[in-house]
């Protein structure tokens, strides 16, 4: 056995099709919603925060003055586009750009808190109904650090005793549906502790409220640890969607992060 830290990498994120917003800028808002574009992408951090200013600007037809007779100023710069949105509360425009998170070597304790989170997302675990684990690692967590020589004990009677019982089995001469129901039921002697890999994928709206419930103080406390890499990854990655969160630091050293804006 092994003990590991779980990893946090941002795979994949929203991008724009340029050519299809151009098209769609110019039947909206001809050469007015162009020259709005064509000054923001200069500026802009990323095609998510991007996407998410464009679907909040088409609701008031506000790439400018002069589309809609309603609106007689609008706001110049990103920042306090977006600032202002978050201050309202006007939450759906959040929903349109997605991350795409690999969590590896987490628990299965950290995945079965993780998939309560269900609007807005999408979920691929490793499966040890098919995966037979060929090294069994975990995550220590602190509270259990000053027991670490007796945990890495009991890991290591537990594995023996997998092992055992996986050797008594003939899997050479298994074909794939036999190995998948052995490799099922052998999964239920393992514990909730050991790693696994999950990939998740949520939009800006359901990653801000992830991130605000689960590093709370009160959060499980691996959990707690991942999604405090998240919230530092979104905030070097998406400045203006989370402009508005700050940190508490910890006494385990991760940090509690707050958005001014709850209710979005």
């Amino acid at each position: 056995m092994e003990f590991v830290e779980p990893q946090v990498y941002l795979i994949a994120e929203t991008k724009i099709d340029f050519d299809g917003l151009k098209g769609m800028l110019a039947s909206v808002g001809e050469e007015t919603a162009l020259t709005w574009l064509d000054k923001t992408k200069k500026t802009s951090n990323s095609d998510g925060e991007l996407l998410t200013e464009v679907a909040g600007r088409i609701c008031y037809k506000s790439f400018g003055l002069g589309l809609n007779p309603n609106v007689t100023k609008i706001r110049q710069n990103s920042k306090d586009y977006i600032e202002n949105t978050l201050s309202k509360g006007d939450g759906s425009i959040f929903e349109h750009a997605t991350c795409t998170f690999a969590f590896v070597n987490v628990s299965r304790v950290f995945t079965h808190e993780l998939v309560r989170h269900r609007p807005g997302v999408a979920i691929s675990q490793e499966s040890l109904r098919y995966v037979r684990p060929t090294r069994i690692r975990f995550w220590l967590p602190p509270e259990l650090s000053p027991q670490k020589a007796q945990v890495e004990s009991m890991i290591k009677t537990i594995e023996r005793s997998y092992r055992d019982l996986e050797r008594s089995h003939t899997w050479d001469t298994m074909d794939f549906g036999l190995k998948k129901r052995v490799t099922s039921a052998l999964r239920r002697l393992l514990p909730d502790g050991l790693s696994t890999s999950i990939v998740w994928t949520a939009n800006h709206r359901t990653i801000r409220h992830v991130i605000t419930m689960r590093t709370s103080e009160a959060a499980e406390v691996e959990i707690r640890y991942v999604f405090d890499k998240v919230a530092r990854i979104m905030k070097q990655k998406f400045p203006l969607i989370y402009q508005d969160f700050q940190f508490t630091q910890l006494e385990d050293q991760t940090r509690s992060w707050r958005p001014k804006y709850v209710k979005v």
